[in-house]
């Protein structure tokens, strides 16, 4: 009997557990979806142009600021940092010092700015990690990982989500499981058929997007 009634135990566990798997599976997913459309993914098709200043502050002191005029229909993005005034292919960006440094900017200021509308980019996976509260809200945790996508595949990101707006309050930036950053998502304002969150702030630092404009396809 008790090895009978052993047998029924493991058998449920099989059955139970790649169920509970896929159930986590399937609400990672549809979060990664709400997110994307509380964000305004649903439009992003129309997006031309995309202009920013990604602009890093400390106790007061600009440390950096980075223009940047993204030509979304033609592929490029115009970047202007550190006196230099650079127009880059972001499809083939060249081998150059300066095309690659052009290239690392957009990568890291347009991810810091549109982070929610690419977690349904291809090669992004998606598990959904419970609960936990940031700025006095119980928030659900979707982490994000990569599959060869990117200039840093290995590095993850947790993204905290208000239950009630499906907007990124803030997310825990992980390069390795020995360091996270926490960072703030903050000030969302509308641009063209998008919301986005326009400063960050974390370990003293503040990230401010400021000049945002959003332009649409007629």
């Amino acid at each position: 009997m008790k090895l009978r009634l052993c047998g029924v135990v493991a058998v449920l566990l099989l059955v139970i557990f790649p169920l509970q798997a896929q159930a986590q599976n399937d609400r990672a997913r549809q979060l990664a979806t709400e997110v994307w459309k509380a964000s305004g993914g649903e439009n992003w098709a129309n997006v031309k142009e995309v202009r920013f200043t990604f602009v890093v502050e400390e106790n007061g002191k600009e440390l950096a600021s980075v223009q940047h005029q993204w030509d979304v229909a033609a592929g490029t993005d115009r970047v202007q940092w550190k006196g230099k005034d650079l127009t880059v292919n972001l499809g083939a960006p060249g081998e150059g010092e300066d095309e690659k440094a052009a290239y690392a900017r957009w990568v890291n200021d347009s991810y810091w700015l549109l982070a929610p509308l690419k977690v349904l980019d291809p090669g992004v996976k998606h598990s959904h990690e419970g609960t936990k509260e940031t700025q006095g809200v119980a928030c659900e945790l979707l982490r994000l990982s990569f599959e060869q996508v990117g200039l840093t595949p290995t590095d993850q990101y947790l993204l905290y989500i208000d239950p009630q707006t499906k907007l990124v309050r803030a997310w825990d930036y992980i390069p390795n499981p020995e360091k996270v950053r926490h960072s703030t998502w903050e000030n969302y304002q509308q641009f063209g058929g998008l919301k986005l969150a326009t400063e960050h702030n974390f370990e003293g630092k503040t990230i401010r997007f400021t000049a945002v404009a959003v332009e649409m396809r007629e």
